[in-house]
C-alpha cells in the first residue's frame, strides 16, 4: 500500500478498524448470552466470551488488512482469528487466580494484558509482513508494542469506566458505555499499530544506523582518548558504594554521594565537550521523539523495570541467600529528604544514563556493532556499581540496566531513558506510590 493511499484514507481507515471491533463485541455479547443460558459457572464464561470476541475482532482485522490493500488469505484470516482468541483469553485466565485490591488487580491486568498483546501484536505484525511484502523488512517492534499498550489500556479503562459509572449510572448503562469506551481503544490501537508498519521502514536498530564517531569533528586518534575517558567515569561510581558501608552520618553521606557521583562526572563531561574532544551527542544521543513517541518509551521502560524490580527478589531469594553489605543512611530532615528524592534522584538518572548508556555506547562502537555486547557491557557495568546491595541487588540492578540499553539502542534518545530510570527510582524510594502494586506475589520482595 502506498503512502499516500495511508494519508488520504486515514479517517475511513480508523473508522473501520473501529467497527470491526465493534461487531466483535457483540459477537461477544452474543456469547456471553449462550454462557447464561448454559449456566457456565465464571472462569468457562469468560473463557468462551473473550474466545468468541477475539475470534470476530481477528476476522475484523483481517478485513482491515483487505481495505488496506493487502490480499489476505483464508490462511491468514485463520492465523489472525485464533491469535486473538487466544490472546484474550491469555490476558484475562492470569487474573482468575489471583487477589488483590483494586489498584493492584489494574497493575496485574495492565501486565498480563501488555504481555498477551504483546504476543499477538508480534504474529499480527509478521502477518502484515507476509500480507504486504513490498514492506517485508519492515520494523516489527512499533507495531508490536502498540498492540502491547493498546490492548492492555484498552482492559483497564473498561474494567475501570465500568466500575467508576456504576457510581453514577445503572449497572445497565455504566457497562456499554465502558464497553464502547474498551472497543474505541482497541480500534484505534488496531488501526495505529498497520499505520506503525508502513511508517516503519526499514527495521534495524537506531543507533547502529547513526554515522561513524570519526566524522569531519573529530580527530582520527580519538579512540586514545576515550578508555581514559571511561575509567576518569566510571571509577567513581564504583568507589562511591563505600560510603553505603563506612558512612553512618546522613550529612556526609549525601557530600560525597553529590561531589563523587554528580558533580564530578558533571564537570568531566563538562570539560570534553567545551573543549571539544567529544559532542554532546555522544553522551546523550540525537533522536527528537514526538510526544506520544517519548512518553510511551517511558511508560513501557518504567512498567518493565519496576516489574523485575519488584518480582526479582522473590526467585533470587529462592535461589540462594545473600545479604547487603551496606545500606544509604536515613535522613531524618524532610527537607533534605525531598530534595533527595527530587533533585538527587534526578541527578542519578542522568548522570547515570549518560555514563552508562551514552557514553559506554559511543566507547564500545569502536569495536563493534553488536546490540548483545552493547546490552551485557552495560548491564554488568551498570550492575557492579551497586555491589554495596549484595549479589541480589547487583542482578536486579544488571537486569534494568540491560533494560534501559536495549531501549536506549531502539530510539537513540538519552533523555526519554533518563525520566524512565527517574520515575523507577522516585516509586520505589519516596513511597508516594506503592511498590507492592507491581508485586504479583504474596510474599514481598527483600530490599
Amino acid at each position: 500500500m502506498r503512502k499516500w493511499d495511508i494519508k488520504s484514507g486515514l479517517k475511513i481507515f480508523f473508522l473501520r478498524s473501529v467497527l470491526g471491533w465493534f461487531v466483535a463485541v457483540l459477537v461477544g455479547a452474543a456469547g456471553l448470552t449462550a454462557t447464561r443460558l448454559f449456566k457456565l459457572s465464571a472462569l468457562p464464561s469468560a473463557v468462551w466470551t473473550l474466545g468468541v470476541f477475539g475470534l470476530a475482532g481477528g476476522v475484523s482485522l483481517a478485513h482491515l488488512l483487505q481495505s488496506a490493500g493487502g490480499k489476505v488469505h483464508r490462511s491468514q484470516y485463520l492465523l489472525l482469528s485464533v491469535t486473538w482468541a487466544l490472546c484474550c483469553i491469555g490476558g484475562a485466565f492470569p487474573l482468575f487466580f489471583t487477589m488483590g485490591t483494586r489498584p493492584e488487580m489494574a497493575i496485574r491486568t495492565l501486565y498480563s494484558f501488555a504481555a498477551f498483546g504483546a504476543l499477538g501484536g508480534a504474529i499480527t505484525a509478521g502477518a502484515f509482513r507476509s500480507i504486504f511484502r513490498q514492506h517485508s523488512k519492515n520494523d516489527l517492534i512499533p507495531s508490536t508494542l502498540t498492540w502491547s499498550f493498546s490492548f492492555s489500556l484498552a482492559a483497564v479503562t473498561g474494567d475501570a469506566a465500568g466500575e467508576w459509572l456504576q457510581l453514577l449510572l445503572p449497572s445497565s448503562l455504566a457497562w456499554p458505555i465502558a464497553i464502547v469506551t474498551m472497543t474505541v481503544i482497541m480500534g484505534f490501537g488496531s488501526g495505529w499499530s498497520l499505520l506503525q508498519f508502513f511508517k516503519s521502514d526499514q527495521g534495524g536498530w537506531r543507533a547502529l544506523q547513526m554515522s561513524n564517531l570519526d566524522d569531519a569533528s573529530h580527530g582520527g586518534n580519538q579512540k586514545l582518548c576515550f578508555p581514559w575517558v571511561l575509567i576518569i567515569l566510571y571509577v567513581p561510581f564504583y568507589l562511591n558504594d563505600l560510603s553505603n558501608i563506612f558512612i553512618k552520618d546522613w550529612r556526609w553521606w549525601i557530600f560525597i554521594d553529590y561531589t563523587s557521583v554528580k558533580l564530578f562526572p558533571f564537570l568531566v563531561i563538562l570539560y570534553l565537550v567545551r573543549k571539544n574532544i567529544l559532542r554532546l551527542k555522544d553522551f546523550i544521543g540525537q533522536w527528537r521523539p514526538s510526544v506520544v513517541s517519548f512518553l510511551s518509551v517511558v511508560v513501557v521502560a518504567v512498567l518493565a523495570i519496576l516489574f523485575i524490580e519488584q518480582n526479582g527478589p522473590l526467585l533470587l531469594k529462592k535461589l540462594f541467600r545473600d545479604a547487603p553489605l551496606g545500606s544509604i543512611p536515613e535522613i531524618p530532615d524532610p527537607l533534605w529528604k525531598w530534595i533527595d528524592l527530587t533533585a538527587g534522584l534526578l541527578m542519578v538518572g542522568i548522570f547515570e544514563e549518560v555514563v552508562f548508556r551514552g557514553y559506554l555506547l559511543t566507547f564500545l562502537r569502536q569495536y563493534t556493532c553488536r546490540p548483545t555486547a552493547f546490552i551485557l557491557f552495560s548491564a554488568l557495568a551498570f550492575g557492579l556499581i551497586h555491589w554495596s546491595g549484595g549479589l541480589h541487588q547487583i542482578i536486579l540492578a544488571s537486569a534494568a540496566g540491560a533494560v534501559f540499553m536495549l531501549i536506549y539502542l531502539r530510539t537513540y534518545s538519552l533523555p526519554a531513558v533518563i525520566m524512565s530510570h527517574f520515575i523507577v527510582n522516585f516509586v520505589e524510594l519516596a513511597g508516594v506510590i506503592p511498590p507492592s502494586l507491581f508485586c504479583f506475589f504474596s510474599v514481598p520482595p527483600i530490599r
